[in-house]
């Protein structure tokens, strides 16, 4: 491993990340500081990644950044301290364009993003959680798609269950939206058909699920994390089973690469061959 050096102005933790035409653009804390870095040149910090400036005036933890839909970088953010109504942002890589839609799901934020490229909708999972300081000033966390070509809210619902955060979006093999929540009752991963714009299942987890901790499998499998174990999900049946099982080893879920599945313990990473 190379440690490359400092990659933002901010001085806090790199929240999330986004990859566009060969870039990498990183979002962190605070503020949600942009960095563009691009891997074909040099590693000079200040130079590439060289400093994009904020993303917007409020957003301070940018807890999920996606890339493609209309060329942007769009992201989730809970806001900055003391404030609530965190936003749905995007920068747009060509123009340097920036634009924030606040208040969008009033008082809660904007928290995990999932694109449904064939409806031309982006998928958003709220949660309660305002600024730090703060306490929430709602009771249920909700998923909304947004029509980012007429920038507008198409729909909003959530489940029959207590859900404090949606934190965790995926497209699934199927076309369908899976995602995993959690709230003051049992971690549930759920499946959500876009066309019909209903919840068609759920499924009790075992553990609570760690956020950005769904991927697609190059099985046609759908694989997630809890703090306790890695688990695959067959969305034909939505059978669900344990892959690995280590009491409170995952604290950061990770990518699949080759016939490995990466994560983070703590400061260390790791990974496990499942393929």
């Amino acid at each position: 491993m190379t440690d490359l050096g400092r990659c933002s102005l901010s001085a806090g933790e790199a929240y999330s990340m986004a990859n566009f035409e060969g870039k990498m653009y990183i979002f962190s804390y605070p503020g949600a500081r942009i960095s563009e870095y691009d891997p074909s040149r040099p590693y000079r910090f200040g130079e590439n990644p060289r400093d994009l400036g904020r993303i917007d005036e409020i957003s301070y933890r940018p807890r999920s950044a996606l890339s493609g839909p209309l060329g942007r970088i769009w992201v989730a953010s809970i806001p900055d301290y003391g404030l609530w109504g965190g936003p749905l942002s995007w920068y747009d890589p060509w123009t340097g364009e920036k634009k924030a839609y606040y208040r969008i799901c009033g008082d809660a934020s904007c928290y995990t993003l999932a694109h449904l490229k064939e409806q031309g909708l982006i998928a958003v999972g709220t949660t309660i959680l305002g600024g730090s300081g703060t306490r929430p000033k709602v009771d249920q966390a909700v998923l909304f798609l947004w029509d980012y070509r007429r920038e507008e809210k198409v729909w909003e619902g959530t489940l029959d269950c207590p859900v404090h955060t949606f934190n965790a979006l995926l497209v699934g093999p199927d076309g369908r939206l899976y995602g995993t929540v959690k709230g003051s009752g049992p971690s549930e991963l759920f499946a959500f058909d876009p066309k019909s714009r209903k919840f068609v299942a759920q499924v009790s987890l075992p553990g609570e699920p760690l956020d950005l901790g769904l991927q697609n499998g190059p099985d046609g499998k759908i694989y997630g994390f809890t703090s306790s174990c890695i688990y695959r999900l067959d969305p034909s049946s939505l059978s669900l089973k344990e892959v690995i099982q280590e009491e409170g080893a995952f604290t950061v879920a990770g990518p699949i690469l080759e016939r490995h599945i990466y994560f983070a313990t703590g400061h260390r990473l790791r990974a496990v061959e499942v393929f």
